[in-house]
């Protein structure tokens, strides 16, 4: 979290100049806000077999896993009409859905990590009154994270391999897309989006001179509430 007001605040602040410089633009609103987030790694990828392993990646599609978020953002109000832009800089954690994995003494779920990224979005989107409309393409930066893993501590070499290769972490920049609405009340801001992962969330699982390509793509849906630091009433509108 500090990290974001280290690096973000000095990003809107560039954002800012450059967009007040431009024709027509002017600075509406900034602010911060939290989220609360359901996610899902999606995959097709069929149940296969590592050694004397089975591992399922579609064992735990049905359930949702949960995580949080916070963002700072810029809303920049183009002409004098209800169109504007909304670049943004965030940090977002979310549990990775588990795999499953059998072997021969039954049967685990098995997650070693929660997916952790830095995100920078840029948004735009349609304001009329209170509401709002908009969509665009988010980067992320990935935070590598392998303290959690317990892969290490199984006793069952087809299973601690198993789990090594599950551990590799995916690729460090990941592209997304995201779209939503919301409403404002005074200052405070209540949002809701969906995001779609553009970047496959990958790792190669190798065993026996044999290689497993095991994709996912995360979507997740973000309820958000957000606080206007500062906030302009819009021009000509």
């Amino acid at each position: 979290m500090r990290k974001i007001y280290t690096y973000g605040l000095p990003i809107l602040s560039l954002l800012r100049l450059a967009s007040t410089a431009g024709y027509g633009q002017h600075l509406q609103a900034a602010g911060v806000s939290g989220s609360f987030n359901v996610a899902r790694l999606h995959t097709g990828q069929r149940e296969f077999k590592m050694g004397s392993v089975s591992i399922d990646p579609q064992v735990d599609q049905n359930n949702d896993e949960t995580g949080n978020g916070i963002t700072l953002f810029g809303r920049w109000q183009v002409g004098r009409s209800g169109w504007y832009t909304q670049p943004e800089v965030g940090y977002v954690s979310t549990l990775e859905t588990p795999v499953g994995i059998t072997y021969n003494l039954g049967a685990i779920p098995y997650s070693n990590r929660r997916i952790r990224h830095l995100d920078a979005r840029l948004l735009g989107g349609y304001q009329s009154g209170p509401l709002r409309l908009f969509a665009g393409p988010s980067v992320g930066y990935y935070l590598y994270n392998n303290s959690n893993s317990y892969g290490g501590s199984f006793t069952n070499a087809d299973l601690r391999e198993a789990a090594a290769a599950l551990d590799v972490a995916p690729p460090r920049i990941q592209a997304a897309v995201q779209v939503g609405a919301g409403f404002s009340v005074r200052c405070f801001e209540v949002n809701a989006r969906y995001e779609w992962w553009l970047t496959q969330y990958s790792t190669v699982i190798s065993s026996q001179q044999q290689s497993y390509y095991l994709n996912r793509n995360l979507q997740q849906l973000i309820l958000e509430v957000g606080f206007q630091l500062y906030k302009r009433p819009l021009q000509g509108y």
